[in-house]
């Protein structure tokens, strides 16, 4: 962990595991999937595995104030491919 973090100039911070208070980006990110899981439910709880995937899906596409990008920008330099953008672009086909 420390060369990666020499390598691309990052600060590692080592916290205790149970500790929500120190982890508080890591919860607020958490606390919003299981806010869009909950709020994407089609009532019974129990469907929450068939929303997990779409929720998931638009947290890698969004874009993040603290970045300016998305998290799939960041990952593969390209913006994602949407269902309605493939209407728009010609050079696909």
């Amino acid at each position: 962990m420390e060369s990666l973090a020499k390598k691309y100039n990052l600060r590692h911070i080592r916290i205790s595991s149970y500790n929500s208070r120190a982890n508080g980006i890591v919860e607020q990110s958490h606390r919003s999937v299981r806010e869009s899981i909950v709020r994407s439910i089609p009532g019974d709880k129990l469907h929450w595995p068939e929303v997990v995937p779409s929720v998931f899906w638009a947290q890698r596409i969004a874009i993040h104030s603290a970045t300016g990008m998305s998290p799939f920008y960041m990952a593969h330099g390209i913006h994602p491919l949407l269902p309605m953008d493939i209407t728009e672009v010609t050079w696909l086909v």
